[in-house]
């Protein structure tokens, strides 16, 4: 990220998005930030939906190329239009360069998490040990970082076109669409405390 697009007034000043009537773009270089483009438009009155919603659109291609739009208050429909653009967007009450290099940094820690979750869930199978042919899945810390990785798909994929021997697996419970596949061999080795240790292997 490094343009950040502000919506102010005709004096530059932050206001609500319906007072606004252009965008400042700013752009942080080598020698920091600096004011590189004025945009102005017709201020947005919500007097409809669809008409706030088609006239909110029309700004996006004034801000291509901003990762952050900031100003003052934005809700309803027009955040509404610029959060599924994908903007990252951001209350301020002042426009200070210190201000930006705050923005800036919280963007870039959130986009670095964003993309470690991404890769965690994309990674969400069994992985080998140093042993060959011995596997490991701790699910429940997987799903506790990830919930909407269900246990089908951090394994089902794994144990039908992955020769193992055994997989280790610490989960809740035995997902029932194991238990009940008749394919498997499960083998508890602890259980206690809603934490299950288990040995799962294909039966001869």
């Amino acid at each position: 990220m490094s343009k950040i697009a502000v919506f102010t007034n005709r004096y530059s000043a932050l206001c609500d998005f319906f007072e606004a009537d252009r965008f400042l773009i700013f752009e942080r270089g080598a020698d920091g930030w600096q004011l590189l483009n004025e945009i102005p438009f017709d201020p947005i009155s919500p007097l409809s939906a669809a008409l706030t919603r088609k006239n909110s659109e029309a700004l996006l291609p004034l801000i291509n190329g901003c990762e952050v739009l900031a100003g003052g208050s934005l809700v309803g429909i027009p955040f509404s239009v610029f959060d599924r653009a994908g903007l990252h967007i951001f209350e301020i009450s002042t426009i200070t360069y210190e201000v930006f290099d705050g923005i800036f940094q919280e963007t870039q820690a959130s986009d670095a998490a964003i993309k470690t979750r991404e890769a965690v869930i994309s990674n969400a199978r069994p992985k080998e040990t140093g042993t060959p042919g011995i596997y490991f899945l701790d699910l429940m810390a997987l799903q506790s970082q990830c919930p909407e990785v269900s246990s089908k798909k951090a394994m089902a994929d794994f144990l039908e076109n992955t020769p193992f021997l055994e997989l280790n697996l610490i989960c809740r419970h035995i997902p029932p669409w194991i238990e009940g596949s008749g394919k498997y061999r499960i083998d508890v080795v602890q259980a206690g405390n809603g934490i299950v240790k288990a040995i799962v292997s294909r039966k001869c």
